[in-house]
């Protein structure tokens, strides 16, 4: 029975796959923030870029119960009966810091693009290593709390009620 919550590994496997589903909008970001593109196409860009992950990981949460990386790995979040799938609000509570994190990033950038008239890296320093050390922390939580209990339920699982098990076994 362990076993069935012996995620760890796909976990961090998932997430490397996701990562590189995702590239290539990291990529794009390259090319669209800079500080010479026009503030209306730069606004938007953020907006698609800092909640891709977000609306990618709800979305097949919801529907699928696993990401593309998930299903690759074999692992699966169910809700913690574990005889039912995710509802729209369990696959959204799940990632609700990170988009709490990702939206406060995206205010600080609007306010910093609308206040010197363009993107600029250096304007954002001071609110971008803060919001490092959140992300760091908010990882730390997670990590603590998966290796903390007998399901491996990470934070944003006791949040969504929610559990992460092996699809093969």
């Amino acid at each position: 029975m362990m076993e069935r919550y012996n995620t760890f590994s796909g976990r961090f496997w998932a997430g490397f796959i996701d990562g590189l589903i995702l590239l290539p909008i990291g990529l794009l970001d390259l090319y669209f923030l800079t500080p010479n593109r026009n503030i209306g196409l730069v606004l938007i860009w953020i907006l698609i870029s800092y909640s891709s992950f977000f609306l990618y990981s709800i979305y097949f949460h919801w529907k699928t119960g696993q990401t593309i990386g998930k299903n690759a790995m074999n692992v699966k979040v169910v809700d913690v009966s574990e005889v039912k799938g995710l509802t729209l609000k369990q696959a959204f509570l799940r990632d609700s810091v990170y988009i709490v994190l990702q939206v406060i990033g995206m205010i600080l950038i609007f306010i910093n693009i609308l206040r010197i008239g363009s993107y600029s890296e250096s304007g954002m320093e001071p609110y971008n290593t803060h919001l490092v050390y959140l992300s760091l922390i908010w990882f730390l939580v997670e990590i603590i709390t998966m290796f903390t209990n007998e399901k491996r339920r990470a934070f944003h699982d006791m949040i969504a009620n929610t559990v992460v098990i092996n699809t093969k076994e």
